[in-house]
């Protein structure tokens, strides 16, 4: 029987979806190296040839109807973005797009610095002795990111990734993305800070440092965090100056973005409660968190919304994203079932918040026609914020 070719994709995007499909129907590892390699050549090409949606576009038609055919995909298209091979004078360099978080929250603008070079240098040092591996040769985008200002799509990713690594070896490579001359519009009271580099190392070689422990390689991603922290947080400060800083790990482009999200819920809440205090010129214990989970159509979060201790009028808003693979085994009916929740209370009460309400039923946004975001009250209402009005102007938006 001929499979019909669903209606959202093109004729073009079919042949890529059945290779994907033949990879999943494999019965061993020889099999699958063979569709493998078709599946890269094929993706390899939608990147050079910048047809910019057809990955998405498969994605998309896959998200709800095949969702392991959608994982070879989404594995692939990572993968062959965010890493090359790359020939120099004879040797083959296996390459990697990293890219190097900062987690910052302030009552003033989060900056966007341009880094000299001898910044450059000082940040390549510092990466050589505490993240890369030994025979690592690296380069660094001279300036410093929001995540707005990243490359969004799978080809764009690629096209970046190819820039900054033909810098490692002094080669100039077009990229269609520009990289520098970059603003930003929304200020935010806390948000993630990246440098993007490439990292390469003849090929079948260590890329990390944490690949060339002696033993207890588990532990050694911490170890590096630990040791990259200590030595790279003195240089953030100076270039972000006047912020809360929490630098997270080096890594590979997508995993570190990854890693960041999920880290920016906790400096959205440390932000929060900064300003709030700052604002009314009061200690934490004067406000009320309301957490409750919040579920409509499309979305399921944990939204959180700050009080007065007497009143339940909503002064503040954080959102609380709750991620795929935090509920991969759970059944997420209620928030009693969300297991970070105890983490988030307990990071609430590191901010010296005292009266924390949970509320227990699920929050229904279907009819929320609002264009911001609605937060909770200790009665269990979704309510929009009311600013309070103060002389100095928030600079925040709500995360």
């Amino acid at each position: 029987m001929n499979r019909k070719k669903p209606a959202s994709l093109h004729a073009s995007d079919q042949p890529l979806l059945d290779l994907c499909l033949a990879l999943k129907q494999s019965g061993c590892i020889v099999e699958d190296r063979y569709w493998e390699n078709l599946i890269q050549t094929a993706i390899l090409d939608v990147f050079r040839h910048s047809r910019k949606k057809t990955v998405e576009r498969l994605l998309d038609h896959l998200s709800d109807s095949d969702s392991e055919t959608h994982d070879i995909l989404l594995e692939h298209a990572e993968t062959l973005s965010e890493s090359c091979e790359w020939v120099h004078e004879e040797v083959t360099y296996d390459c990697v797009f990293v890219a190097i978080p900062v987690v910052a929250w302030t009552r003033f603008e989060i900056p966007l610095p341009i880094l000299d070079e001898a910044t450059q240098q000082t940040l390549t040092d510092k990466l050589k002795q505490h993240v890369a591996a030994n025979d690592v040769r690296m380069a660094i985008h001279p300036q410093i990111l929001s995540v707005d200002q990243m490359p969004r799509s799978f080809t764009g990713v690629f096209q970046w990734m190819n820039a900054i690594t033909a810098r490692v070896f002094g080669k100039s490579v077009r990229s269609g993305v520009p990289v520098d001359n970059l603003s930003e519009d929304m200020q935010l009271m806390s948000d993630s800070r990246f440098v993007l580099a490439a990292f390469c190392t003849p090929k079948g070689k260590a890329i990390f440092r944490w690949q060339q422990a002696d033993g207890q390689f588990s532990e050694q991603r911490d170890i590096c965090l630990g040791k990259w922290r200590d030595a790279a947080t003195p240089l953030f400060q100076k270039l972000l100056p006047a912020c809360g800083l929490d630098l997270m790990l080096p890594d590979a482009f997508y995993i570190a973005n990854r890693q960041a999200d999920k880290r920016i819920r906790f400096a959205a809440i440390t932000a929060a409660m900064q300003w709030l205090q700052t604002v009314f010129d009061t200690p934490p214990d004067a406000f009320r968190a309301t957490v409750a989970m919040y579920q409509d159509e499309n979305l399921r979060e944990i939204r959180i919304g700050f009080t007065l201790l007497q009143s339940h009028e909503v002064i503040y808003g954080c959102l609380w994203p709750v991620f795929p693979d935090e509920i991969e085994e759970q059944q997420l009916e209620s928030i009693s079932d969300f297991a970070q929740l105890d983490t988030l209370v307990e990071h609430l009460q590191g901010n010296g918040v005292r009266h924390i309400t949970v509320l227990k039923e699920t929050l229904d946004g279907s009819s929320d026609a609002s264009e911001e975001p609605l937060f909770p009250n200790p009665a269990g209402e979704l309510m929009p914020v009311m600013m309070p009005d103060v002389s100095e102007d928030p600079i925040g938006r709500f995360h």
